[in-house]
């Protein structure tokens, strides 16, 4: 059955709306919530979401033209499946995808089961500015600077020793729950502790610009069906280990709900368990820091003047220079440290 798209009220005392421009064209397969079109009122301007799944048949007002009194029809949609090439892709992919002329068609998904989502996009975006930066770069030592200005990336590092960690660990684990709380879990709840502690190094993307995250997200990377995908842990900081392993499991086994993948700031990388010692990340929208955690070895370190034997571990923190400076870096790196050292601060909250 058809169903009529209607000219939408962005306010109660709202008569009528112009339609400043349809999104998608006749023909078109849309999703159940995808932004169509883009309307304006008096006070402001807000989008046309599809009332159901279907192909777009018919479009009444076009874009541009007189005044269209609320609840007129301006569209319409016929039930019908996907056409059978179309990328697997997110109504936000596609309408971003769409306004910065991105083929998706190449683009490998990070959502579930492959999907394409913004996150996608916007690192297509980002490698196709950094390409751009590139062949401006041949020009010469002008162009080569305008191409560092454009993604700064600063690595800084230290170095966290183990020992209490697997103690705690130990003790924990010794419950016999499962699953067995990782090193892992402790590095994303401590992570995600020190973004809480240090807001000025928590910063999210907003488009162009940067603004202070919301919440303290941690996200990781991990391999998943032949592919790298990187699910979110959603306010870790206010997660118990327990559920922090749980989610890590779930992840593994490919088990992801629908907030496993809300864009966060921060990401883990971790290639301990491939014996790299150490970690220098890239940093790729959606993230503004990665976090790289190398191998668990054992060191001789010196202690009180004598030489030790400690279980000691790489850590660096990539940063992207446009969102967070490195005194802000650097404390976030602290407070990480500091944690991991003295891990009883990890159930403290």
């Amino acid at each position: 059955m058809a169903i009529a798209i209607l000219m939408p009220s962005i306010e109660p005392s709202m008569r009528t709306g112009r339609l400043t421009r349809w999104l998608r064209r006749p023909g078109d397969f849309v999703e159940a919530g995808e932004v169509v079109a883009e309307i304006s009122g008096a006070h402001g301007t807000t989008d046309v979401e599809a009332p159901q799944a279907g192909i777009l048949t018919h479009i009444f007002v076009a874009a541009g033209g007189e005044a269209i009194a609320v609840n007129a029809e301006i569209g319409r949609i016929e039930p019908g499946p996907p056409p059978p090439a179309r990328s697997p892709a997110s109504p936000r992919a596609r309408r971003l995808a769409r306004e910065a002329d991105v083929d998706l068609s190449p683009l490998a998904g990070r959502g579930p089961h492959g999907r394409i989502v913004e996150a996608d996009v916007r690192a297509a975006l980002d490698r196709r500015a950094a390409q751009e930066a590139g062949r401006m770069a041949a020009g010469g030592a002008r162009s080569l600077g305008q191409a560092a200005e454009g993604a700064p990336v600063v690595h800084l590092e230290v170095e966290c020793r183990l020992d209490a960690l697997e103690v705690f660990r130990a003790r924990l684990n010794a419950r016999g729950l499962a699953p067995r709380i990782s090193l892992l879990d402790c590095a994303v709840k401590a992570l995600a502790l020190a973004l809480a502690r240090v807001p000025e190094a928590n910063v999210a993307r907003a488009g162009a610009r940067h603004e202070p995250a919301r919440r303290a997200d941690v996200a990781i990377a991990l391999g998943h069906e032949g592919e790298i995908v990187a699910p979110t842990f959603v306010s870790a900081n206010e997660m118990a280990l327990d559920e922090i392993a749980a989610a890590r499991a779930d992840f593994l086994a490919g088990r992801f709900s629908s907030d496993s993948f809300e864009e966060c700031a921060c990401l883990i990388v971790n290639l301990g368990g491939l014996g790299v010692r150490r970690v220098l990340p890239a940093v790729m929208a959606p993230w503004t820091s990665v976090l790289g955690l190398g191998a668990a070895e054992q060191r001789i370190i010196v202690e009180q003047g004598r030489p030790a034997v400690a279980t000691m571990i790489s850590v660096t923190l990539a940063i992207d220079r446009r969102a967070i400076a490195e005194p802000a870096a650097g404390a976030l790196l602290a407070a990480f440290k500091a944690l991991i050292e003295k891990p009883e601060g990890l159930v403290e909250e």
